[in-house]
């Protein structure tokens, strides 16, 4: 062999293994996420769509049956709402008013819309405004073009005061619609049954606030005329501990991969944990209180609607600690909150509440996970999970139930903190008349509801149940027994 073709053999080597060290070195520490080359554990696609149907679900069904007498009854608690068709519920209704042929929307004023529904009727109530087009697809509703002047649904009701007719509420524009079907069709949706079967399994009675506290105060929020409960205080720790090593070492190779010796990892001097792979385009940070925080740089152009960016914000919470604490103690997520195109990129930010034994859980700061999905990837997630004795939540659920504190008693008790706590926030800005600052106060309610809260003190280990008293985005929490404030919190 000549020493010129030698040589050419050497330079072209040399070449090669240049090429290949500069994939090598592109594949280790440039932006690709090692889940989406097959390196995670993909959960089963029957679990995702379980869970997903599990949180498209109104916050309350409220039920009117005349002459001033209500019910509300949260979701966890009420199966008037189902996506299940074969089921007596208001989604299988739904679905028979559109099959009824034309239908008409009409915008209606607020002021009409409250009429009807003072009527016998019934209404699911969401927390989150549902782009129609999804919402008809999710429960299997007819979407006629009609519907397209409707941007959102919030919520969804009907009334015996119209016949053949929906009322929808798209909190996005915050406008009202009356659906109305063709005349020359037999609508055969039964909801005055799912009514009159509320009515007689028995109920808690609800009434608006301005009906306890007299003429003087306006205000139509329903309150219940009282509640027993055998909500007790439990302890709680955190989901985890900086000093888990192994446990953070799992989670950590969830989100970068097998290969996490490529990882850099900084200790802070209180002894938040960060992991950055790259230079900054992948970070875990593990924090003091039991948080964990995870941020990825944006590469996907896949846009998603809500539907499939909620799936993929399901599957990436199952794939990256599971929708359990880390050691199996048993919470059911709920979508508590969507927000569309978070910090103006396209996308939504899921916000997702958690229930013990079918109470809520309320955090005084956060929330328990929330999940930015962006153009159909998940450049933010942060989980903030409780642990607990499984079997003593087991065994509390068998208490005997008490009285809570009444609900109008509590307000009469604590009018006056209230209001120091909404000046504090700016939300009143002039001093109230002290002859009338019960009934200005009663009049800003917005909801009231009992739940448990986990205090915002990483020294606090008890979770306590609550009244929760809000007025528009402020929380003020009490005591649910005694009614003695407890702290208060901003959305």
């Amino acid at each position: 062999m000549s020493k010129s073709m030698i040589e050419k053999i050497k330079n072209f080597s040399l070449v090669a293994l240049f090429l290949s060290t500069v994939l090598l070195l592109y594949f280790f520490w440039g932006n690709i996420s090692f889940e989406r080359i097959g390196l995670s554990n993909q959960p089963a696609t029957e679990n995702i769509q379980k869970i997903t149907a599990a949180m498209i679900k109104p916050d309350k069904v409220i039920v009117n049956f005349g002459d001033g007498n209500y019910t509300v009854l949260p979701a966890s608690k009420s199966n008037l709402w189902s996506n299940e068709l074969e089921s007596d519920s208001m989604t299988k209704e739904l679905s028979r008013f559109g099959q009824a042929g034309d239908i008409l929307v009409e915008e209606i004023a607020y002021a009409k819309y409250q009429e009807v529904m003072r009527y016998r009727s019934i209404n699911a109530a969401f927390t989150y405004n549902i782009p129609t087009s999804d919402f008809c697809k999710y429960f299997h509703i007819e979407k006629p073009s009609s519907y397209d002047a409707i941007e959102t649904i919030t919520s969804v009701g009907y009334s015996i005061a119209v016949d053949n007719s929906i009322f929808i509420y798209d909190g996005k524009n915050r406008k009202y619609y009356r659906l109305v079907a063709d005349g020359s069709q037999t609508v055969t949706m039964d909801f005055p049954s799912i009514i009159s079967a509320v009515e007689s399994q028995g109920y808690v009675n609800y009434y608006p606030v301005s009906s306890y506290t007299g003429e003087d105060v306006e205000n139509s929020t329903l309150v219940p005329q009282s509640v027993e409960s055998n909500l007790s205080k439990f302890e709680f720790r955190q989901d985890t501990y900086t000093y888990q090593t192994d446990k953070i070492i799992d989670l950590a190779e969830s989100f970068f991969g097998e290969n996490f010796d490529f990882v850099r990892k900084i200790k802070e001097e209180n002894g938040t944990l960060i992991y950055m792979y790259g230079y900054g385009q992948n970070v875990l940070i593990v924090d003091t209180d039991g948080s964990v925080e995870y941020k990825e740089e944006q590469i996907s152009s896949n846009q998603q609607g809500f539907l499939e960016s909620l799936k993929t914000a399901v599957q990436y919470v199952s794939e990256h600690g599971s929708w359990e604490s880390l050691n199996g103690a048993r919470l059911t997520p709920y979508l508590k909150t969507v927000i569309s195109d978070p910090n103006k990129k396209k996308g939504y930010q899921f916000i997702f509440g958690m229930e013990i034994n079918g109470t809520r859980l309320f955090y005084e700061e956060g929330d328990p996970i929330v999940v930015n999905v962006t153009d159909g990837q998940v450049t933010y997630y942060k989980r903030n999970l409780i642990d607990f004795d499984q079997e003593e939540l087991d065994a509390m659920a068998a208490y005997s139930s008490e009285d809570a504190f009444s609900s109008v008693n509590l307000i009469a008790q604590n009018y006056l903190y209230i209001y120091n706590v909404l000046l504090q926030y700016g939300d009143i800005n002039t001093d109230l008349n002290p002859d009338i600052m019960f009934e200005s106060i009663a009049a800003m309610v917005t909801d009231m509801q009992t739940g448990y809260l986990r205090l915002a003190n990483e020294e606090a280990r008890e979770i306590i149940p609550v009244w929760i008293v809000s007025i528009n985005d402020t929380d003020i929490y009490f005591d649910l027994y005694s009614a003695e404030p407890v702290s208060y919190s901003k959305r």
